[in-house]
């Protein structure tokens, strides 16, 4: 379908603490997460007290030495876990800081490599708007300014524009690898073994110079020296591995790697091997693709790249290379082909076009058996798994994010102008949204991650607001089987265990948990299942407390919970490194004082508390309650209630820059 109309709106180039919507922080994290509060506390002038403003200040000082981000694991698949790190505010905005600084320098060194697929080239002037709001925003004259990010759909721009591609997948999909294709015989990739794990941080010095050059000027002020030292301070002052997650880790890697290209290239130029005629490579932040014209070069150039990543103390991962011959495809592109076709076999049976203008609509089809189309199309994705020797992680996302955009679609259809609105268009439109969802949950069942969390998510959001809008006796039948796929989730889950023993945060139960406030607001079993889940808050941590307290709503049914949470939070605070330096703490710190959720006078005492512990005068209780009940108004990274989930989702989509 053809994509709505897309409004620009213009970047102020002078904002630089926009780095902190984007760039400093993981893409894997709770739905309700954002930084959206704490760029606008920063970014503009706001009505907390003068005792307020103050301990955040403290709390903000970029005088530590170093900070300690908050490291949480979320399921890579069914053995493995992701460890990603949350950097402290701070921490945030000294990348903000060096972005002002040297935002030019790091595009020069970004850009010596001709093979890298994503590289910083210049620092972006605008953002775009999709969704509701833009039909309102293509006639407005002024242009749209990241100020505006709480009251439109608009995502916040990427402080960086890069070269060619956002996501790997997008290279296979290319001209460029046709073109490849067509000139070289074999093509074979390569993957750098625990890339961030490994980059040394002070080897950027040997990207931009040289290591002896790096070795006689370690304390000089520079730009490879800045940036070494704040990659350490960020990191609790490691020098062996760089944060995993935000964007900043990704652009100081990318330094590193352009370099690694360049002397790639040149070495295999030194043996006579001619770049663009003998061989090619691109690379997509640590993973290689080359092409060569036979399997002597393709060794060589495997060669060259080992021992120059060596020199960088870096490795390959020998298991993971994967040769192919004319044509390129490898057994996951084979599938996911398979897999699209059976999916786009599926989809004609249920959703038709209609042009209007220059516009396309989605049109929902009549479905005589509901169930068996959903049998069917299940049985052909299983029998392909089944003939590749795979499971389903290897196209659960896939068609998770698929099914999702057509719920999407098929929304903005029915809510345009000139849509069928007849009872059986109505009947259509039903039926097809209910079976669209139901495959959405089963493929998310038998493989739950958190991005495809964000994409059930989405669609469940949007055929509720669909429903209430136009189908409002049917609603209860949607929420009442939303919540049991719901449910069924959170319990499969919970059985296989697999996040006790990875120790790693459920984001994927959360993810689908959040939207429950907006389907079935004060379901019992939705209700019980809160209360389920927090039997032991002992091992909860950030998003977990965060999400458990927006979930309780603040209903008096959940107050003894809001109590046990409340307090486990302060206890993790208690025995942190400090506010100032422990990335857990102040998020849990800025966003509980500001909850509603909690009793004001229970706040205001710990206020006054954390007042005393951070070095600043402690207040009478009258003043520590009005500046706790003016935080309130401003929310640091949980909006706590007025949230439209539908909008945070839409910011997430379009602002993703993994």
């Amino acid at each position: 379908m053809r994509k709505k109309l897309v409004a620009k709106g213009n970047v102020r180039r002078g904002d630089f603490i926009r780095v902190v919507l984007t760039e400093t922080l993981p893409e894997e994290v709770p739905l309700i997460f954002s930084n959206d509060g704490f760029y606008r506390n920063q970014a503009t002038i706001t009505n907390m007290t003068s005792q307020a403003l103050e301990f955040f200040e403290v709390l903000l000082s970029s005088e530590r030495r170093y900070t300690k981000p908050y490291r949480f694991s979320v399921l890579r698949d069914n053995f493995t876990a992701r460890r990603l790190s949350l950097v402290h505010p701070s921490a945030q905005l000294a990348v903000a800081k060096f972005y002002k600084d040297y935002d030019s320098l790091i595009c020069h060194f970004s850009s010596k490599s001709p093979a890298s697929l994503r590289a910083p080239v210049k620092v972006g002037a605008s953002f775009f708007v999709r969704g509701t709001q833009s039909e309102v925003n293509r006639f407005k004259a002024a242009g749209i300014d990241t100020v505006t990010l709480e009251t439109t759909t608009s995502n916040p721009a990427s402080y960086f524009a890069y070269n060619m591609i956002n996501r790997a997948h997008e290279f296979f999909n290319s001209n460029d690898y046709i073109h490849l294709e067509k000139k070289f015989e074999l093509f074979r990739t390569l993957d750098v073994s625990k890339c961030f794990n490994s980059i040394y941080t002070h080897s950027l010095f040997w990207a931009v110079a040289d290591v002896e050059t790096a070795k006689d000027n370690t304390q000089a002020v520079g730009f490879a020296n800045d940036f070494d030292r704040l990659m350490q301070s960020m990191n609790y002052n490691e020098t062996n591995g760089i944060c995993i997650g935000p964007e900043v880790s990704r652009v100081f890697a990318e330094i590193i790697f352009s370099e690694i290209d360049k002397r790639i290239i040149d070495c295999l130029s030194d043996k006579g091997l001619v770049f663009r005629s003998d061989y090619e490579f691109r690379r997509y932040v640590d993973d290689f693709y080359i092409f060569a014209k036979n399997y002597v070069i393709l060794d060589k150039v495997s060669s060259i790249v080992q021992t120059t990543l060596g020199d960088f103390n870096l490795h390959l991962n020998s298991g993971k290379a994967v040769t192919v011959a004319r044509p390129f495809a490898t057994s996951k592109s084979i599938i996911i082909k398979e897999v699209n076709d059976a999916l786009n076999a599926f989809l004609k049976k249920v959703i038709s076009y209609r042009v209007q203008g220059t516009d396309r609509h989605a049109v929902s089809l009549r479905i005589w058996r509901s169930d068996a189309i959903i049998r069917s199309f299940i049985s052909q994705v299983k029998a392909t798994c089944t003939m590749h020797n795979t499971g389903y992680e290897t196209v659960s996302d896939y068609i998770v994010s698929a099914l999702s955009k057509r719920v999407v679609e098929l929304a903005d259809g029915y809510s345009s102008e000139g849509a069928e609105r007849t009872e059986a268009a109505r009947e259509c439109m039903i039926d097809v949204n209910l079976v669209l969802i139901e495959l959405c949950y089963f493929f998310y069942t038998v493989n739950p991650t958190v991005r495809a969390s964000l994409h059930v998510a989405r669609a469940v959001i949007t055929a509720t607001r669909i429903f209430k809008n136009h189908f409002q006796d049917r609603l209860p039948h949607l929420s009442e089987s939303v919540m049991r796929w719901t449910l069924d989730v959170a319990k499969s889950v919970a059985r296989g265990g697999r996040h006790r023993e990875l120790t790693a945060v459920p984001l994927e139960v959360l993810n689908i948990l959040i939207p429950m406030s907006e389907v079935v607001a004060n379901e019992p079993l939705v209700e019980d299942l809160i209360e389920e889940s927090c039997c032991d808050v002992s091992n909860f941590e950030y998003f977990e407390i965060v999400t458990f307290l927006f979930l309780t709503g603040g209903r008096p049914r959940h107050r003894d919970l809001i109590g046990r949470l409340f307090t486990h939070a302060r206890k993790i605070i208690d025995s942190g490194p400090g506010l100032s330096i422990d990335s857990q703490s102040i998020h849990l710190c800025s966003d509980l004082l500001t909850c509603p959720f909690l009793p004001l006078p229970k706040r205001a005492s710990w206020f006054n508390r954390l007042r005393g512990k951070v070095g600043l005068q402690k207040l009478s209780v009258a003043d520590s309650q009005a500046a706790v009940r003016s935080m309130e108004n401003f929310p640091w990274f949980i909006k706590w209630d007025g949230v439209d989930l539908l909008k945070l989702l839409r910011k997430k989509e379009l602002s993703a820059i993994y």
